[in-house]
This record gives C-alpha cells, sequence and structure tokens, in this order.
C-alpha cells in the first residue's frame, strides 16, 4: 500500500528555525559582542545554506518518485527515467539514505528517512522499512507529522509476512481509524475500509467509509475529503444507499 504524501510535505516546508541559543552569562565588553556577533552571523548564513541544500536534494528524490519507468535509463539535469521498477527504487532508497545523512540537522530530515522507508517497503524489505520508521518517529516532535509517521509504519505492517506484524498493523491502524482527534484519521479510515474491502468484508468495509463520508466527506469544496468521490463510487457498488 502506499498513501499520498501532501499533508506530511506541507507541513516539512514550513522550516523550522534553528535556535541558536539562550547565553547564561553576560558577555563585557565590545570584543566580546564583536565575537558574539560574528558568531551568529557566521552561524544564520550556515542554517540558511543548510537548509537550502536540504530542500534541493530533497526535491531531486521527489523528481526521481515522479518519474517513469520506460524500459531506458535516462539520468540528465532535465530528463529522468529508470529501466525497472527495482531499478527506480533502489536509487529512491540511496537519494534518500544520502540525503538524510547529509541533512540531519535540517527540518527535512524526517521526510528523507519517510521516503527511504517507502522504498524498502517496495522493494520487499518490510522488516527494514519498519524499523526505520519506528526509529525516525520518536525523534519527530510536530504532532501532526508524528501522527502520519504512524499511519504508514501501520501500512506497512499490513504489508509484511509475518502474521504477528502484520496484526499489529490492524490494530494500529484501526486505532487510528477511531480516534477523531488523531490528525490521520481520515486517511485511517480510508485505508482500514480499504483493507476489508480487499478481505471482502463488505460489511465492515461499508462501515468505516460510512463514517468517512458522514465527518469528512459530505462538505462543500475544499472542505471535502480527498477520497470522498473514490469511497462514493466504492459505496455504490456494495450499498443501495449510496
Amino acid at each position: 500500500m502506499s498513501i499520498s504524501y501532501n499533508a506530511i510535505m506541507e507541513r516539512f516546508y514550513k522550516v523550522v528555525d534553528m535556535v541558536f541559543g539562550n547565553r547564561k552569562q553576560v558577555i563585557a565588553g565590545i570584543g566580546a559582542l564583536l565575537v558574539l556577533a560574528a558568531l551568529v552571523v557566521g552561524y544564520s548564513y550556515y542554517n540558511k545554506y543548510a537548509q537550502m541544500r536540504a530542500h534541493k536534494e530533497f526535491m531531486e528524490l521527489v523528481r526521481f518518485h515522479e518519474s517513469p519507468v520506460t524500459g531506458k535509463t535516462v539520468m540528465s539535469e532535465t530528463v529522468v527515467e529508470f529501466s525497472t521498477d527495482e531499478e527506480k527504487w533502489k536509487k529512491i532508497a540511496e537519494a534518500a539514505k544520502a540525503g538524510y545523512q547529509k541533512n540531519k540537522g535540517s527540518g527535512l530530515a524526517s521526510m528523507f528517512r519517510c521516503y527511504q522507508a517507502d522504498a524498502l517497503a517496495v522493494l520487499g524489505k518490510t522488516d527494514e522499512a519498519i524499523d526505520l520508521l519506528e526509529s525516525s518517529v520518536r525523534d519527530v516532535s510536530h504532532t501532526a507529522i508524528k501522527d502520519f509517521y504512524k499511519l504508514k509504519i501501520s501500512l506497512i505492517k499490513l504489508d509484511s509476512a509475518k502474521d504477528l506484524v502484520k496484526k499489529e498493523g490492524f490494530a494500529e491502524l484501526k486505532k487510528i481509524a477511531e480516534n477523531t482527534k488523531h490528525y490521520a484519521n481520515e486517511s485511517g479510515l480510508y485505508y482500514l475500509g480499504a483493507y476489508f474491502w480487499t478481505q471482502k468484508d463488505f460489511a465492515q468495509a461499508k462501515n468505516y467509509w460510512q463514517q468517512l463520508m458522514v465527518k469528512y466527506g459530505l462538505k462543500e469544496g475544499k472542505e471535502q475529503s480527498a477520497y470522498a468521490e473514490l469511497v462514493r463510487m466504492k459505496l455504490k457498488l456494495i450499498s443501495a444507499d449510496w
């Protein structure tokens, strides 16, 4: 399974300003003040450069992610194409890992990890993907981002070949879907319904998708759920009410 990263990316693009530090001692003398000013200005330039570098490398990673598999390998400043799916996801995994190592202190650090985990999951390395995300989520301070990380972890666990891990993923996804205060509640309802749909348990699929429509899908315009039309179409197939 894969999910849309739009909600996560919108928050990550609000780059978090790093704090230079509170100084407890009083700095006396014009010389010391000049030194402090130089340090602050120097740090400001370094921080700006680091964030710009992280953003540039992250956008290159997104370009790999959005590039097509055409049967031939093309790598240029304007065009990227991959010969096979495996080549594409290996490239994404490598670029994400390198991006994280270079930009650990940036506001985009966790996003590099998220893309790496996604690539590992597609390549069949589910355990590695889960371990990577679970170790990363502890470093995320923003509640909304942390919640979407937890959703991603639950979905990857559902794809595991291990029954115990799969059960953990289902329990975590169900918890998200039933917690109206969870930032990923809407997505949780959709994916839990989709899980039951694939299991041909249409009664449960209808149950969770109807909850999604009542809470998020019957609104106007921009407020309506991104899943609304897809859910409505599927509900029509299993319920006369839609």
